[in-house]
C-alpha cells in the first residue's frame, strides 16, 4: 500500500494555470495574517513575515500530498446482473453479489497537517490562555459536528465560512478584554474544531456511507475547509477589531 498519495485536481493547461493563481493568492493573503498572528506570540516581525511565507507556499505545494494513516477493508453488497437471451431478446436477472471495498483514510498536508501544527503551536506559545482556546474549539466542533453532511462517493461537506463566523463570535466573547488575541482564537478555533467536528467525528459514517475509495483529511489536492476556514476567521475578527 502507497504511504503517500498524490491527487491533483489539474486538468488541461487553463485549469491548470487558474488553480495555480487562485492558489498563489491565497498563500500571499494567508501569508499577511500568518505574520500577524506570529507577532502576537512574540516572535521577531522580520522573521515572521519569513516564516508566513515559507509556511504558506509550503502548504500551496504540498496540497497534492496525503500521507496514508490506514487502510479500511469492508464487505459492502452489490447490486448486479446477469444477462440471458430469450428468442435473441436480452433479459436482465439482478443477483446479489458481496465484494470488499477498500477505503484509503489519509490527511493532506498543505490542507490539514500544516495548519494544525500551526495552531498547536500557537497554543503552546500562549499557554495561560490554553482554557479559553479549548472552549472555543469544543463550541465550533460542536458546530461543525451539526452542519457538517455526508455525501455518498464524496466524503463530508460544510461551507468554510460556518465554522469561521462560529468561532470568531466565541473568540470576541471569550477574549473581550484582549482584542489582540481574537484573530489567534478565532484561527485556532477554525482550523482545530472543523478537524474535529467534521472530519474526525464524522469519519465512521464517511467510511459507512459514503465509501469514497480514499478519505483525504484537508483536501483533495487543494486548499479545503480547515484550510480556508482559518484565514476566513482571521479576516473576520481582523474587520471586528478594527
Amino acid at each position: 500500500m502507497k504511504r503517500i498519495i498524490v491527487l491533483s485536481p489539474f486538468r488541461g493547461l487553463f485549469r491548470s494555470i487558474l488553480y495555480f493563481l487562485l492558489g498563489l493568492i491565497m498563500a500571499l493573503i494567508s501569508a499577511g495574517y500568518f505574520s500577524q498572528l506570529f507577532s502576537i506570540v512574540g516572535i521577531n516581525k522580520d522573521i515572521a513575515i519569513i516564516v508566513s511565507i515559507a509556511i504558506s507556499f509550503l502548504s500551496l505545494f504540498s496540497s497534492p500530498f496525503n500521507l496514508v494513516l490506514k487502510e479500511v477493508k469492508k464487505e459492502a453488497i452489490a447490486i448486479e446482473e446477469d444477462v440471458v437471451f430469450f428468442f435473441g431478446f436480452p433479459i436482465f436477472i439482478p443477483r446479489i453479489s458481496r465484494r470488499n471495498m477498500n477505503t484509503l483514510v489519509a490527511i493532506n498536508l498543505g490542507g490539514a497537517l500544516i495548519p494544525v501544527g500551526v495552531s498547536l503551536f500557537l497554543m503552546y506559545e500562549l499557554q495561560g490562555y490554553s482554557i479559553y482556546f479549548i472552549i472555543n474549539i469544543l463550541i465550533v466542533t460542536i458546530i461543525s459536528k451539526f452542519f457538517s453532511r455526508v455525501i455518498r462517493g464524496i466524503g463530508v461537506i460544510m461551507h468554510p465560512i460556518i465554522p469561521s463566523v462560529f468561532s470568531v463570535i466565541t473568540s470576541y466573547v471569550l477574549f473581550y478584554k484582549f482584542h489582540f488575541l481574537i484573530p489567534l482564537s478565532a484561527y485556532i478555533g477554525s482550523i482545530l474544531g472543523t478537524l474535529i467536528g467534521a472530519d474526525l467525528l464524522n469519519l465512521r459514517r464517511i467510511i459507512n456511507e459514503a465509501r469514497p475509495q480514499i478519505i483525504s483529511i484537508g483536501g483533495m489536492g487543494t486548499f479545503d475547509g480547515i484550510f480556508v476556514s482559518g484565514i476566513i476567521s482571521v479576516f473576520i475578527s481582523e474587520l471586528l477589531i478594527i
